[in-house]
């Protein structure tokens, strides 16, 4: 039976159990006086359901509503997910993390409705949605969406407000980085469609791996471009070395970024996000297909891994939070790369031909 509690002399009726794993949970249902035989009575209301108030049930009494009623309480997603955003918040969840969360749960929101009971939802229910999805969202896509929804699911599974449901991802198949060849991205820079501002902005992308936004939010010191920990996706701080090419680029790109919030009125985001239609763009005119700005970070990495060899030097450049999710740029065949990046023909040979093994093989032509 639910026990009886009193704090700040206002009485409570507590309900204690374990889970699975043995942690002990409990809810509180505030008996609103201050009389113990009222609250006696009001507890006694409380332990007739108190077998569904285990199970995730919420329940509203006589003197919590108008209508003098045991009601059951359906919490639904959306007022579920108020309540995991507001806790995000006091986390200290970066905004950005937050923004990519809302979005997650507008495609749930699609498919069920923001009414829908929380608890209600099912492994049936995950399957639906895939369903829903499927041919709309791409396999990488949907991954991204069904992660956040299960970190919120699992929070609420905490809580108590539903069961415990299995994820079972989308299958996708592994696909390499999309680089851009030389040739490519000669082709890009000699293309008149664009404005040469956006140019220049590629070179920088380019030669620095640095994110979309990156070039926005870092401190630029000097020669050094600081993408503080708080701001960087792997939550380390990273510094790029400018040169004056480098650093021109970027201040120029900072400029126009406040001409156009300043006296446009243009949101951050969309200021941002026209660097990568112009280079979709131009990529449409030139028949480059399965390319985007990020590419030119894919870029980076993949020349950089073919010149130096070194894998754990370019996760820490391009600020990967581990060197696992770099392998992928160490997976391309040199020869090919030596194709593709005629300008890296001469490092990717030291590479290929060490100086010692070539001269063996001199030593043993000249016997001939």
């Amino acid at each position: 039976m639910a026990s009886i509690r009193k704090r700040r002399n206002k009485y409570f009726s507590r309900v204690v159990w374990r889970n699975e794993d043995g942690t002990q949970l409990e809810k509180q249902i505030p008996l609103q006086t201050d009389k113990k035989s009222v609250a006696v009575v009001r507890n006694n209301e409380v332990s007739k359901v108190e077998d569904t108030l285990r199970s995730g049930e919420n329940w509203s009494f006589p003197w919590m509503n108008q209508d003098g009623k045991v009601k059951l309480i359906r919490l639904s997603i959306s007022e579920a997910y108020e309540e995991y955003r507001n806790v995000q918040n006091i986390d200290g969840v970066r905004a950005s993390t937050l923004d990519r969360v809302d979005h997650s749960m507008k495609t749930l929101y699609k498919v069920f409705g923001e009414n829908y009971p929380i608890a209600s939802i099912t492994y049936s229910h995950i399957e639906q949605y895939k369903e829903y999805w499927h041919g709309t969202h791409q396999p990488t896509t949907m991954n991204i969406n069904l992660s956040k929804i299960r970190a919120f699911h699992n929070w609420c599974v905490k809580k108590n407000y539903t069961k415990k449901v299995e994820f079972v991802k989308v299958r996708e198949d592994e696909k390499p980085p999309q680089y851009l060849t030389d040739e490519e991205f000669k082709s890009i820079m000699q293309c008149d469609i664009i404005d040469d501002h956006f140019k220049k902005a590629f070179v920088f992308y380019l030669y620095t791996g640095c994110r979309k936004t990156e070039p926005f939010i870092a401190d630029l010191n000097g020669k050094w471009l600081t993408i503080k920990s708080t701001d960087a996706k792997s939550h380390k701080t990273r510094d790029i070395e400018l040169n004056e090419v480098t650093k021109g680029i970027v201040q120029e790109m900072r400029d126009r970024y406040h001409y156009y919030m300043d006296e446009y009125g243009q949101k951050s985001r969309n200021v941002i996000m026209n660097y990568g239609k112009q280079f979709k763009k131009v990529c449409r005119y030139l028949g480059i297909k399965g390319k985007t700005l990020h590419s030119l970070r894919h870029t980076y990495a993949v020349r950089r891994w073919a010149i130096t060899g070194d894998i754990k030097m370019v996760s820490q450049e391009i600020g990967h939070s581990s060197v696992v999710m770099t392998e992928k740029y160490a997976k391309f065949n040199l020869r090919k790369l030596r194709d593709d990046f005629p300008s890296l023909k001469d490092r990717i040979n030291l590479r290929l031909t060490p100086p010692s093994e070539d001269k063996y093989f001199t030593t043993l032509l000249n016997a001939i």
